[in-house]
């Protein structure tokens, strides 16, 4: 599916020598924002007024009359994602004006609490004023620490995002997800100077390792500085494609071929092909990615909560070379921009959205937030206390209960600096994925064959590994055999994708390797709850839960001798 020719592309003008002075400036723009945020919170909200009065959602709320951020609170109440899909079902299909006066382009697709995919109208409005912004000022931060001079496009291996051709649509509108958009819409929008670069280019045919290894052969003569993706996995998943074909890599050098194929531009390099070869020599366990590029000297991706489980990993394959996080940046919006050197948390983006809190506490079950719950301002948040995420966006979503957790660690002027814990209730996401209990059971339940019985007893558990994964512990019913489990574990996989499409995603890209069957003996769940019981856990705190938090239910199974044979 072609992007739509409504928009134009940008122009080259807009990635010449001014992309560095424009990064720089929107990172001086940001550290201002950190001293004196109200004036920029003021306009965000006059221009979400602009944006909603005269659709449909801003006469159901009566917006017309709203001018302060207190009318605002009272008119519109906090809603999750399915609260709001009636409106962006009617976007879908094809009404104007329901959610903001500017027209959505294509939806971004994300995995929904439900079970049911989430799409995030996008316009140009919010490309332009908002998200394009928020990326040139991250970068900003980047270049300003390896220098302004290494911004060409083989210097900088970005993974934060590919140009793959859709292949999606519904109700006639581009459907992808954030990492893999076609086009940028415009100049406003984030435009780097490797935007035509061939390692940008995405396929949703091609394998996920030969992505990575396609990167390495296409940049293997560059100087690389800079590494930079969301999720660390993918950084970590790019040095084992390095470590295990490193002398593949040195014959496609040699005869100046990708993947063995002849690619225009790619020239032999043989003095490369045999300076990696005596590298390679001298260690047999394979290359690093510092051979390959040894001015590199920056690593981007986030750093906490769950991705914060690859740090021992990230350094082995990096070792020595600074991290910095990459923007607490999600689908339905950006909510941190980093602008110094902390590791892993960042300001509050005030220029972004509309932003609330809710005071959060670990009895927190994930339920969703009443709609008139009463919220604190960013200046009101206590430093070590966690709070669940309210956003309003230019995109339509007014007052969106993101389920998200952020636990506030100092300030930075009068913002808060902010680090993403992961999202309430029960949930699990190695790589991203956002897997829930409701997608957990939606699988189970479309696998399971209604001829085996009643469904089983059963819960998820996640594994971690390089790449990490899931275990699906099962009740399995007598009688069945090898044959109906390995059927069901096909079926659950499929089902699993299916529901949520982050886990699709990740497992294309063998981020998460597939999802593991454990058959149970009957009974096996009762007798985990009564050795949690002997153990001195209280009767409410032995529950049943779809998905673990951690593997420590999997070492109680072994130790409690459940699992029948595989």
């Amino acid at each position: 599916m072609a992007f739509p020719s409504s928009l134009p592309a940008p122009t080259r003008d807009a990635v010449g020598e001014n992309f560095v002075a424009r990064t720089l400036s929107a990172l001086a723009r940001q550290r201002e924002l950190c001293r004196d945020p109200r004036p920029v919170a003021e306009g965000v909200l006059r221009d979400l007024l602009d944006q909603a009065r005269g659709t449909a959602f801003g006469r159901d709320h009566e917006l017309a009359k709203v001018t302060t951020a207190a009318q605002w609170r009272r008119a519109v109440p906090i809603r999750g994602y399915e609260a709001l899909r009636p409106y962006v079902e009617r976007q879908l299909a094809g009404e104007a004006d329901i959610l903001t006066r500017s027209a959505p382009y294509a939806f971004l697709t994300t995995s929904g609490s439900s079970g049911r995919p989430k799409y995030i109208p996008t316009t140009r409005h919010w490309r332009d004023r908002y998200r394009g912004r928020g990326l040139y000022a991250q970068w900003g931060l980047y270049f300003e620490r390896i220098g302004e001079a290494h911004h060409a496009a083989d210097r900088v291996l970005d993974l934060s995002w590919e140009r793959t051709p859709v292949s999606r649509s519904r109700g006639g509108f581009p459907v992808y997800s954030i990492s893999r958009r076609p086009a940028a819409v415009g100049a406003e929008d984030w435009v780097p100077p490797w935007y035509d670069a061939p390692w940008l280019r995405g396929d949703d045919e091609e394998e996920y390792a030969d992505s990575l290894y396609r990167k390495l052969c296409l940049l293997a003569g560059s100087d690389v500085r800079m590494v930079v993706t969301l999720n660390p996995s993918k950084i970590v998943g790019l040095a084992e494609q390095l470590e295990r074909r490193g002398a593949e890599l040195v014959d496609d050098v040699a005869k100046g071929t990708v993947c063995g194929r002849s690619v225009p531009g790619t020239l032999p390099d043989p003095w490369l092909a045999r300076t990696l070869e005596r590298r390679l020599r001298r260690r047999p366990e394979g290359l690093r990615l510092s051979d390959l590029w040894p001015g590199l000297s920056l690593v981007v991706c986030w750093n906490s909560a769950s991705a914060g489980l690859y740090r021992d990993w990230l350094e082995k394959v990096t070792p020595g070379i600074p991290k910095l996080p990459f923007s607490t940046t999600g689908t339905e919006g950006i909510v941190t921009i980093p602008v110094d050197g902390h590791p892993s948390a960042g300001p509050l983006a005030a220029d972004q959205g509309l932003f609330e809190f809710v005071p959060y506490d670990e009895g927190d079950g994930g339920e969703p937030l009443a709609p008139w719950t009463q919220t604190l301002s960013p200046q009101e948040l206590e430093t070590g206390r966690s709070y669940r995420l309210v956003m309003s966006q230019a995109n339509g979503l007014y007052r969106y209960d993101v389920g998200d957790v952020y636990t506030a660690l100092g300030t930075v002027g009068a913002l808060p600096r902010l680090e993403f814990v992961g999202r309430v209730g029960f949930g699990s996401s190695f790589t991203g994925e956002k897997l829930t209990e409701a997608h957990v059971y939606q699988a189970v339940r479309e696998a399971h064959d209604r001829a085996w019985g009643n469904l089983p007893v059963f819960t998820c558990v996640p594994c971690w590994g390089t790449p990490p994964g899931y275990v699906l512990a099962v009740e399995w019913t007598a009688g069945l055999g090898r044959c109906e489990r390995k059927g069901f574990a096909a079926a659950a996989e499929a089902a699993l994708q299916r529901c949520n499409p982050e886990y699709a995603e990740k497992r294309r890209t063998e981020r998460l390797r597939p999802l593991r069957v454990l058959p149970l003996a009957p009974g096996s769940f009762l007798a985990i709850a009564e050795a949690q019981r002997r153990r001195g856990a209280a009767a409410m705190q032995i529950k049943h839960h779809w998905l673990q938090r951690d593997g420590a239910l999997l070492e109680l199974i072994e130790e409690l001798g459940l699992a029948l044979p595989e």
